[in-house]
């Protein structure tokens, strides 16, 4: 009789292990408890964060006996009580949980009450889901998993263990499908020869299948068109547990592998969750946009900056020079009266005059120019030689000796034309500020260009014999709203601005500094095909 009954039982007992490999699979926390909301049962992920080695060191236990802090248990008890009392889900709440190793986390809580088969509540279902995540970059990802109520059916099996082994068993089978059907999700199991010993879930519906028809088919022939899938399969058969990311017909999958070993350590088996993140993903790729958008508004902000000390420079320069072309007005206007032509140094201070109104015009119209990031083609000469031209028409280095070296032949650069030039505006204006305070010595601000033929690279080296920068100070220079620089004379977004530019553009920018003896600034970008 005995074996008899042992024999009926295998199956079941076996099917039981199954469903708890699955129920342990799953990443998220899982608890019930009975009406005295002492605990009956949890899972593996939820027995970790209680600091237990396994479900059944929970059991029996109360949330003051666990690592909680007591108000937090104090507010667990009153959700439970209330679903308990009014018998109704509680909606999905955020509450910390300070598991065992000390650290708090935030988890979106859904506790929904257990009934019996005559309808009366006899406990409490509760799963978490971890959104620390989540709250550290201001809730812009959502969980997008819930199966509360299912997993409520497939749990109420487990608590009925205590009265009927067989019949428990029974229950979670059913409760497990009906929760892993009416989810985004696909929970599988495999063989070691790739063969589905067990299949089901929401996720299977949406590809055409049915509950349970892979069973006994082959994974690498039903997905042999998605090599990456068969290809996660077979590191999962090796014995690996890991995470995966594959993306099918337009929805981005999470895929979890558990191996499955026996007693002897020999793997039986691979258990396998597909969880849909499409929703995450967007979330992912709205957060890269936005900050596309934020780090471009900063370029902006110090393009703007910059150009607003050189047009202000520009606009002092024309005033002078309208104070020339005036004078020459009145000195033509006596010359018409009195019928004499013009002197000839009249003509010429008035040439001058005209040449240089038209060369602070174009530079303000260039200062004007759109700040579009297009790359184009160019001579990293010509526009080395452009910026100094602005800069010194701006009269931001009048009062420093600027010298240029570049090669004879061009180096060619493929860029943001715009960008570039802010890189040069930013670093030659910078040095001709770092001389200012200079004496006893010739203010000077050196620029060279040359070519690094090995790694590809066209340089550019913008020196100075300023004042230097303290050896402390040198690491915090890229920090954004860091400067040396009086209060009033900058932003503190120059030079990380002008290393988010070269790095964008695949290139890198270094420093090299001694305080009293000046600094020395070198940016690289790729060099070009030669133009042919």
């Amino acid at each position: 009789m005995r074996s008899r009954e042992a024999v009926v039982q295998a199956p079941v007992r076996q099917e039981a292990e199954l469903f708890r490999h699955i129920l342990d699979a799953l990443p998220y926390p899982i608890f019930w408890k009975g009406r005295d909301l002492r605990y009956l049962g949890c899972n593996a992920a939820f027995a970790k964060i209680a600091g237990r080695a396994d479900p059944s060191g929970v059991v029996g236990l109360t949330d003051y006996e666990l690592p909680w802090r007591k108000e937090d248990s104090d507010f667990y008890r009153a959700c439970d009580t209330q679903v308990l009392t009014s018998g109704q889900p509680l909606p999905e709440t955020e509450e910390p949980v300070r598991g065992s190793d000390g650290r708090q986390r935030w988890t979106q809580t859904s506790k929904v009450p257990l009934r019996d088969e005559q309808g009366a509540v006899f406990g409490v279902l509760g799963i978490l889901i971890d959104v620390t995540e989540r709250r550290e970059v201001q809730e812009r990802f959502q969980v997008a998993l819930t199966a509360g109520e299912a997993a409520n059916r497939m749990l109420k099996a487990q608590v009925a263990e205590r009265e009927s082994m067989q019949r428990a068993l029974a229950l979670s089978e059913m409760r497990l499908r009906t929760a892993v059907r009416g989810a985004q999700m696909a929970l599988w199991a495999l063989d070691t020869q790739g063969l589905f010993t067990f299949s089901d879930g929401g996720s299977l519906s949406t590809r055409g299948f049915s509950p349970g028809w892979l069973v006994g088919q082959s994974l690498f022939e039903v997905f042999a068109s998605h090599p990456e899938l068969v290809a996660q399969a077979r590191r999962a058969l090796t014995g690996e547990a890991f995470t995966g990311y594959i993306l099918l017909d337009g929805v981005h999958y999470e895929m979890r592998y558990t191996p499955v070993f026996d007693e002897a350590g020999t793997l039986t088996g691979v258990t396998g969750l597909a969880l849909d993140v499409t929703e995450r993903v967007r979330y992912h790729e709205m957060l890269e946009a936005e900050l596309e958008r934020t780090r471009n508004q900063l370029l902006q902000v110090e393009r703007l900056a910059t150009l607003g000390t050189l047009a202000a420079g520009v606009g002092h320069e024309l005033r002078n020079i309208s104070t020339v072309l005036n004078s020459l007005r009145s000195s033509f206007r006596e010359c018409a009266r009195n019928g004499t032509p013009p002197d000839a140094e009249l003509l010429e201070e008035l040439d001058w005059a005209c040449e240089h109104v038209a060369t602070h015009g174009r530079h303000l119209m260039d200062l004007g120019r759109p700040g579009r990031s297009t790359v184009e083609r160019m001579d990293l000469r010509e526009l080395v030689s452009g910026a100094l031209a602005m800069l010194r028409t701006a009269g931001i280095t009048k009062h420093v000796m600027v010298s240029a070296s570049m090669p004879e032949s061009p180096l060619w650069v493929e860029a943001s034309r715009t960008r570039v030039e802010q890189v040069l505006l930013n670093l030659v204006s910078n040095a001709a500020d770092a001389v200012e305070a200079v004496r006893g010595r010739p203010a000077e601000v050196r620029v060279r260009l040359f070519e690094d033929r090995a790694p590809g690279f066209a340089c550019c080296r913008v020196e100075d014999t300023g004042v230097g920068i303290p050896a402390d100070k040198l690491c915090s220079i890229f920090e954004p709203w860091f400067t040396t620089k009086p209060p009033g004379r900058g932003t503190g977004l120059g030079l990380p601005v002008v290393r988010t530019i070269l790095q964008e553009a695949g290139g890198d920018l270094s420093v090299e500094s001694a305080l009293g003896e000046g600094s020395a600034f070198t940016f690289r970008l790729p060099l070009a095909s030669q133009a042919g």
